[in-house]
């Protein structure tokens, strides 16, 4: 969950509609200017401003009001009751104010290769195509031991985990099975394991003659061995997961990785007056249960679904994968449902809201009924208090009563989190990495990095 970092603490108003921030005291830019609540209402400005580059970003702060009180407390109002606006708000970087006010967005984009001051533990001394330099704040608390960085750009995970075993650079991000076995043959490396905010899921189209029945799906998922899936496909480089809540965000999730029931499916498939016919795929009434399984051509999506494949074979369920460019999957196949099952990896956030995902009466752009199923007011109702509610306890409740009716509807089967490793060379001393995180989780605890010896 959010924690404080430039604020000393943060609390928010009973209905949701008002955060508080009381800045720590002292803080400072790394040019020795005051860092105030006016540097936080100037950022918020220039996101909300017309022309700003990044729409997502603009969409999450449309609306926002901003107050402050003195140089130490200012107040964020979102429109409406948002549970993931902390998240929002951690993710927001606060610029310097005077390297903000009165710029366009179109002349801050022109100015991108002038650092602005830093609140952080390092500073940016010079940056081209392949590379940034860092140097220590020195107004910076806790300050780094370290007293420069370089952060090498490179082209490819290939090209910066080759210069890691060639010792060019000291630390990488390994974010397949494949990358984490290339980093684990240089000499001297430790591994540090992330279950990161994503989640692979087999998602069923429930327009689909088969699919369409309750039986089978709950069939498919019974029967789904998530250990022989994750040690086939993913070299057991993942951590199991049954419910929607990605296993990264531990606090919210709370289905229990399921114990696969294969002989159970195939019994209530029988039941169901589903019969094995030609080459062993069940059928009823002239459908047969044959279906193309499209995945992005993404490592390791494919192998997933070859691997799903043949589990599904065993009780009576043909499966074919066909395999789409990655960067039309979304478009091309979820949005327009031209596909019976699909799988693919997706980034949830750090916050457990699934609204964009899950909602029955959603539509692009603001959410996806990825499976086409029918309206459900009962579970777009807990989305909608997953959505909205700010108190922990009751987020953690709302979020398991999500899980519970995308359990009991089975739009799709959760497979698995996917990890993250974070690889670092014998120069460095002893790296701390959380057991849980995205992308930035690496450099968490960046400021008690030291060269060992």
């Amino acid at each position: 969950m959010p924690a404080p970092d430039l604020a000393e603490s943060w609390g928010i108003s009973g209905d949701g509609l008002a955060y508080r921030f009381a800045l720590r005291a002292g803080l400072r830019w790394s040019d020795g200017s005051p860092l105030t609540a006016r540097d936080v209402a100037a950022t918020v400005a220039v996101v909300q401003s017309p022309g700003y580059p990044d729409r997502t970003t603009a969409a999450g702060w449309s609306g926002v009001k901003v107050a402050t009180e003195g140089d130490a407390v200012v107040t964020l109002a979102p429109p409406a009751p948002r549970s993931s606006f902390a998240a929002a708000v951690a993710e927001l970087p606060v610029l310097p104010a005077a390297g903000l006010l009165g710029r366009t967005p179109d002349q801050l984009r022109l100015g991108a290769g002038q650092p602005l001051p830093s609140s952080g533990p390092f500073v940016v001394t010079s940056a081209d195509a392949d590379r940034v330099e860092l140097q220590r704040n020195p107004y910076a608390v806790p300050a780094p031991r370290l007293g420069a960085m370089q952060l090498r750009l490179a082209t490819s995970a290939d090209a910066a985990l080759a210069d890691f075993q060639a010792g060019r650079v000291d630390a990488v991000v390994a974010s397949t099975p494949a990358q984490r076995e290339m980093a684990s043959r240089a000499a001297g490396v430790r591994l540090a394991d992330s279950t990161t905010f994503r989640f692979v899921d087999l998602l069923f189209n429930e327009r689909v003659p088969g699919l369409d029945d309750p039986a089978v799906r709950h069939a498919i998922a019974a029967a789904i061995d998530r250990h022989r899936l994750i040690s086939a496909s993913v070299g057991g480089d993942a951590r199991p997961q049954s419910g929607a809540i990605p296993a990264g965000i531990a606090w919210a999730a709370g289905a229990a990785p399921e114990q696969p029931a294969p002989a159970l499916s195939a019994r209530a498939l029988e039941a169901g007056g589903w019969v094995a016919g030609g080459a062993g795929i069940r059928q009823r009434g002239g459908v047969r249960l044959s279906f193309i399984l499209t995945v992005p051509d993404a490592p390791p999506i494919p192998a997933v679904a070859r691997e799903l494949g043949r589990q599904l074979t065993a009780i009576g369920v043909g499966v074919s994968v066909r395999p789409v460019p990655a960067a039309s999957f979304l478009a091309g196949t979820l949005v327009p449902h031209t596909f019976e099952l699909a799988a693919a990896d997706w980034d949830n956030g750090p916050d457990p809201d699934l609204s964009s995902f899950w909602r029955s009466n959603a539509a692009p752009p603001q959410g996806y009924n990825v499976a086409g199923g029918p309206a459900d007011p009962f579970l777009d109702k807990a989305l909608d208090s997953l959505a909205t509610v700010s108190d922990p306890r009751a987020r953690r409740d709302a979020a398991h009563d999500v899980e519970a009716r995308l359990a009991d509807g089975a739009p799709a089967v959760f497979l698995y989190a996917p990890i993250s490793t974070f690889a670092t060379s014998s120069r460095l001393g002893k790296v701390m990495v959380s057991p849980v995180g995205g992308a930035a989780t690496r450099y968490a605890e960046v400021t008690s990095w030291t060269l060992a010896g």
